[in-house]
């Protein structure tokens, strides 16, 4: 029974390392000067249907405050390089 329980405990960490460790590779590798600017991210985000209230550049990601064409609030990580989303918390 014992080994059972070590084995499960093993198998469970095992898959949950790999799930965390995305969360610190941020959202770009990208040098800075291959960043946009927040007016580019602005604009982007714009074609993509938000309005944005605040963009911030903090370490290697973008942060913006945005709402959709609902008018829900919403905040953004971006990367920085291309624009794209990195992820998202309502």
């Amino acid at each position: 029974m014992r080994k059972i329980i070590i084995a499960t405990t093993l198998a469970i960490c095992s898959t949950a390392v790999p799930a965390f460790a995305g969360e610190d590779e941020g959202c770009t590798k990208a040098p800075k000067e291959q960043w946009l600017t927040i007016d580019q991210l602005r604009t982007k985000l714009g074609e993509q249907g938000y309005t944005v209230d605040k963009i911030k550049m903090e370490e290697d990601c973008a942060e913006a405050r945005v709402k959709d064409k609902d008018g829900k609030t919403a905040e953004l990580y971006l990367d920085p390089a291309t624009g794209s989303p990195a992820k998202k918390d309502d």
